[in-house]
């Protein structure tokens, strides 16, 4: 998974061509963050970081990452997760939260949700 992200970032700074230095300028990550994900010494960089150089590229924060592997690990899961701010943390246990309940009541009530008054 790291190798997707610095090899999308490396990708998408050459077909801009443009250089580490620059990328920092325009998007406010440090240099040295930017040299440490392309070289995959930062393993896990934070959310905030992945934001800015995904929207400078007009790309998703997920598609630096490449396509989601099926071997995925809890562990790595876990690290991403422990990489989030603390109100992102929240964000996400609410949105999964969210998510079950509709689950759960979508059983209880099978019905097209046009139909209700």
């Amino acid at each position: 998974m790291n190798d997707d992200l610095s090899g999308c970032l490396r990708k998408l700074m050459r077909e801009r061509r443009i250089s580490q230095t620059a990328l920092s300028r325009a998007t406010g990550v440090p240099q040295p963050t930017i040299n440490r994900i392309l070289n995959g010494v930062t393993l896990y960089p934070h959310h905030d970081s992945i934001v800015h150089l995904a929207t400078f590229f007009h790309v998703t924060p997920d598609s630096m990452y490449g396509s989601p592997s099926d071997e995925a690990s809890l562990d790595e899961l876990c690290e991403k997760i422990r990489c989030l701010s603390s109100a992102e943390r929240s964000i996400l246990l609410v949105k999964i939260a969210n998510n079950s309940l509709t689950k759960i009541l979508h059983n209880f009530f099978p019905y097209d949700a046009n139909y209700m008054i």
